[in-house]
């Protein structure tokens, strides 16, 4: 269904002008994927979820069809104002349905927040009052580490220096960045307890002929002896990464969007535990056109059981969808826990059961706060290295090494005709020559790597302390994280009302008021308004602790007077941003940072 004539006349051709569109129709859009996303937890179109909120909320339905993304651009545009419908792109109209689709926002309700944090961000000391982004997970507090490595002698240089970077090669990653994966997965998942690794380099004048052998020692400091090796089987060697099972992509998303593509039909269902990562919904439906369907539990912290996945399998099945797929993120995202190793083997289990493919996204794999204490491990290691065709591990580098404009995500599989198909649709979104050479380089940098991921959790556990020491003197419910960047907290209790339009009252205001910017649970797929997510290492520790002033200000205010008193209230807004000035602000006394960058894992 093309645009109508009289939508196409009220366009007119300016460079922002999808920009502008998004602005106009964003809630509109956000509405309606919503109805459109969202059936009852029970069969039907609509029905209510045995949560206690009163609320109702909907399984996914299949990404919108064509026509439906034309009515929602038709509707936008008639409902602008004459100086907003002049602003729209006449170019819309030479787009195809696909295109069209494509040029639907994704939904991320506090996106205009994050332009507003953008361009008023807060500073502590010259810009106490501006806006604060709560809302991204981008590990800011080690970029200048990180940084320092890439600007070190020869490292930058190295990367243009080689001949190999100027001309085509493989499209699953040059060999020399291909075997560094590897060395990655084997040093820091498969063997990451336990046991340590010496990297064994052959001479070489050029990186692209680096070689290395891997040697496993038990842990010196466990008093071990030398590791006994396993006995033979088939297929893949338990003890060794094979880098020609290893393919690199223009960051993780990217490579799940063509794992899905590669594997599954249209409209088929992606079963995943829920709450789950908002992008995920746009991960999925822009290309492979697959379907996020949520598997909601009794308790979220403990991981999906059997029973509750095959319940979710059930209801998809119910309503006309193909399940071939499950995608797990451990550690997870956004509750920051781990879900336990038998958890683990029994999803993967369940699903090779139904003939399903298991994806695995361990993207904060490296992000655990204290490893030594955490139950967390790869799923290369659960399954001894037997992947087999089923079972797809990805990695990248924009969470562990706060490095998401890199662009750098990783796939493990031993699926070869995936890795097959993969390579011709990867010449669209492969990874720089250079950044592969320079990645190489710093993967098998033991010694800067065993530095870096201790500073990398000192830090996080600094930022994540500050955040649980206010939230505990708030009394707000959060559940306690073990890894990653984020805390989830419940403000269901402030809600003017218990429903998702409550949620987005409560959000409107904190950041509004407060100019505090958190990522809501709605987009999340949360069942029960009112949750959030705080990410709080997109801030300095300065920073973070004048949003935490600012929350805990505006939640006494709330309490007190109410959503809708208070943002009618324009004397007690004014305050609030105030807070993080005019209150005393100290360090939290409950972490010793010094001793926690020497702790080693």
């Amino acid at each position: 269904m093309p645009l109508s004539a009289a939508t196409a006349t009220s366009l007119v051709t300016l460079p922002a002008g999808l920009f502008v569109l998004t602005s106009i129709y964003y809630t509109r859009v956000t509405r309606r994927r919503c109805k459109r996303r969202r059936h009852a937890l029970g069969l039907g179109k609509t029905s209510s979820s045995s949560n206690g909120s009163g609320s109702t909320h909907t399984h996914y339905l299949p990404p919108p069809d064509d026509d439906d993304n034309v009515a929602i651009i038709e509707e936008a545009v008639n409902n602008a104002t004459d100086r907003e419908r002049c602003q729209f792109s006449s170019d819309l109209l030479s787009l195809s349905r696909r295109g069209q689709r494509a040029a639907l926002p994704p939904t991320r309700p506090h996106w205009s927040g994050f332009i507003a944090c953008l361009q008023d961000p807060c500073d502590a000391l010259h810009n106490p009052e501006g806006y604060i982004a709560l809302c991204l997970a981008e590990n800011k507090l080690v970029q200048e580490l990180l940084a320092n490595r890439l600007l070190s002698s020869g490292t930058a240089i190295g990367a243009f220096s080689e001949s190999v970077v100027y001309g085509y090669n493989g499209f699953l990653g040059l060999p020399t960045a291909r075997q560094a994966v590897a060395y990655l997965l084997e040093r820091r998942f498969l063997f990451a307890e336990g046991r340590r690794v010496r990297s064994q380099r052959h001479a070489s004048s050029s990186r692209d002929d680096l070689r290395a052998t891997l040697d496993y020692e038990e842990d010196a400091d466990e008093g071990g002896s030398a590791v006994v090796p396993r006995p033979s089987s088939p297929g893949p060697d338990p003890d060794r990464i094979d880098p020609d099972l290893c393919a690199l992509g223009a960051g993780v998303a990217s490579l799940l969007s063509h794992v899905l593509f590669i594997i599954c039909q249209p409209h088929d269902a992606i079963l995943i535990p829920a709450p789950f990562y908002a992008s995920f919904e746009n991960d999925l439906q822009a290309l492979a056109l697959c379907v996020p369907w949520p598997v909601y539990m009794a308790n979220p912290r403990l991981g999906p059981t059997v029973k509750e996945l095959e319940h979710a399998a059930l209801m998809a099945e119910r309503e006309g969808l193909s399940v071939r797929a499950m995608l797990l993120t451990n550690p997870n995202d956004p509750l920051g826990v781990v879900y336990r190793p038998i958890t683990m083997t029994n999803s993967i289990e369940w699903a090779r059961g139904r003939g399903m493919h298991t994806i695995v996204d361990e993207i904060y794999a490296l992000s655990v706060h204290r490893p030594k204490e955490s139950e967390f491990e790869s799923v290369i290691r659960l399954l001894n290295n037997e992947m087999c065709d089923d079972v797809h591990l990805l990695y990248g580098l924009s969470k562990d090494f706060g490095a998401s404009g890199f662009r750098v995500g990783f796939l493990y599989t031993q699926n070869s005709l995936l890795l097959a198909a993969l390579s011709n649709l990867n010449i669209f979104s492969g990874v720089s020559h250079p950044v592969q050479l320079i990645l190489a380089e710093i993967l098998t940098d033991d010694d800067f790597l065993d530095g870096f991921l201790d500073d990398c959790r000192a830090t996080l556990l600094w930022s994540h302390a500050i955040c649980v020491q206010k939230l505990e003197e708030m009394v707000v419910p959060f559940v306690h994280a073990e890894a990653g960047l984020f805390l989830y907290i419940d403000l269901s209790a402030l809600l003017p009302e218990q429903s998702w339009e409550g949620e987005r009252r409560l959000a409107r205001l904190i950041e509004q008021a407060a100019r505090v910017v958190l990522a809501p649970g709605e987009h999340m797929y949360e069942k029960r308004p009112g949750h959030f997510r705080i990410c709080y290492s997109w801030v300095t520790p300065e920073v973070l602790e004048i949003a935490m002033e600012r929350l805990s200000f505006i939640v006494k205010k709330i309490r007190r007077h109410g959503v809708d008193v208070l943002a009618s209230d324009a004397k007690s807004l004014a305050e609030v941003t105030k807070a993080g000035m005019l209150v005393g602000i100290r360090r939290t006394p409950s972490i010793n940072l010094a001793e926690l960058t020497h702790t080693r894992r």
